[in-house]
């Protein structure tokens, strides 16, 4: 699953290419785009990654992907993974920040009182979460996922961040290439 709202940086081509790669390394695996201009439609009009949040919606096992990723292996483990664990997410590539990232999350049942808590009131977490320590949709989600399981403790070498871990090349060993940040995975050939 991943989502596109209109508007940003990311187009329907981004959409396009995520899908061919999940396609190619999870082949019977089901694809969903959460969208306001295609595909499954966004309920709501939150901006920018705040349209993310809908994605709680929705019942596991779930695999949420962001656009800005490259998928380059066998999806199999990953997808075994969200199956059995309540949610796994990134942990912070920076360890001086040891918080979670948002761009790679999954849930093997239902999350969706992330989603009940940000609609009961959208504006004031939107607002609250503007701070170095809970900043934006992760910031939101942190504190709601505290028995949450990280992906680099559960596949150690799976999922690489393309800053740190790839500055000689893609890992042999590597399913998930994550980018935050720039470059995106287009402007460097992935």
């Amino acid at each position: 699953m991943t989502v596109l709202r209109s508007g940003g940086e990311y187009e329907e081509c981004h959409v396009d290419r995520l899908r061919e790669q999940c396609e190619k390394h999870a082949p019977d695996t089901e694809f969903v785009c959460l969208s306001d201009i295609g595909g499954t439609a966004l309920l709501h009009d939150w901006p920018g990654w705040w349209a993310k949040i809908e994605v709680f919606r929705f019942q596991g096992p779930i695999l949420f992907v962001d656009l800005d990723t490259t998928i380059r292996g066998d999806l199999r483990p990953i997808l075994d993974a969200a199956a059995c664990h309540e949610f796994i997410a990134l942990e912070d590539f920076n360890p001086r920040l040891r918080k979670m990232g948002s761009g790679l999350m999954a849930w093997g049942g239902s999350m969706s009182h992330i989603y009940e808590t940000f609609c009961a009131n959208p504006d004031a977490h939107m607002a609250k979460c503007t701070t170095r320590r809970h900043f934006g949709d992760q910031g939101f989600i942190e504190p709601l996922t505290e028995g949450r399981t990280y992906w680099q403790d559960i596949l150690p070498g799976s999922v690489v961040s393309w800053k740190k871990h790839c500055k000689s090349g893609v890992p042999d060993d590597a399913k998930i290439v994550c980018f935050h940040g720039k470059p995106r995975p287009w402007d460097v050939g992935q």
